[in-house]
């Protein structure tokens, strides 16, 4: 029988375990708070940013989920089968189906009807999501974004159609930043020239390169989700 070499583990994957060992214990309960990456680090004896990426790994397995205005939560003791975590992201991708055919069509109108007022809240958005310093914080710039692009559209059923859609469009985003793909922030990056090139396309009344920037944005990411589900 052939010998294995040894395989030296990361910390993060080391921290990982640790918490799945905590989870599968019964430690944190479904339903429960866990701590947050500060006391989390000082528990495991890692850094901050350690903690934060083992964190988010098991977000991506689905046995924690991070609730805006809560903290992180125990959703499952133990990974999501691998069935159900591709079930998951078709799931997300079929909120993104959705979201393309809103927000195209609201960055066409938002060409053609946008105020100085609309310009002016688009940019400001787009300098807080530029500004975000974590995941979190990143998505709630982002809806904040295109939440100030589909009221530029000035069409009230669009805008509450929209509004509806707003809590799905979060766990969604939230999922995806968690998800093993898009888990650092120069990834995450990836999209934003897109987003520049919306704000300036509207501002300069472009109808076809307003679309072309939204296409941009939202399908790249739709893509990835069908290629993973």
């Amino acid at each position: 029988m052939a010998v294995r070499a040894v395989q030296r583990r990361s910390l993060v994957e080391q921290a990982t375990s640790e918490l799945q060992r905590l989870l599968a214990s019964g430690e944190w309960p479904v339903g429960s708070r866990v701590p947050g990456e500060l006391a989390l680090s000082k528990q495991l004896g890692v850094s901050r940013p350690t903690a934060r990426e083992a964190m988010r790994a098991l977000v991506a397995i689905g046995q924690l989920e991070t609730r805006h205005g809560v903290g992180t939560v125990v959703v499952s003791a133990t990974p999501l089968p691998a069935l159900e975590q591709s079930l998951r992201r078709a799931a997300i991708a079929e909120v993104y189906e959705v979201r393309a055919g809103l927000e195209v069509e609201a960055a066409k109108l938002a060409a053609r009807r946008r105020t100085a007022e609309d310009v002016e809240r688009i940019r400001a958005a787009l300098a807080k999501r530029d500004a975000a310093a974590s995941p979190v914080a990143l998505v709630e710039a982002d809806l904040e974004f295109h939440t100030a692009v589909v009221a530029a559209a000035h069409n009230d059923v669009l805008s509450e159609v929209f509004g509806s859609f707003l809590g799905a469009l979060r766990s969604a985003a939230n999922d995806l930043v968690a998800d093993a793909g898009l888990r650092t922030r120069a990834e995450l990056e990836d999209s934003d020239g897109a987003h520049r090139a919306l704000a300036d396309a509207i501002a300069d009344g472009d109808v076809d390169a307003a679309a072309a920037a939204t296409e941009r944005n939202v399908h790249t990411t739709l893509e990835r989700l069908r290629a993973e589900s």
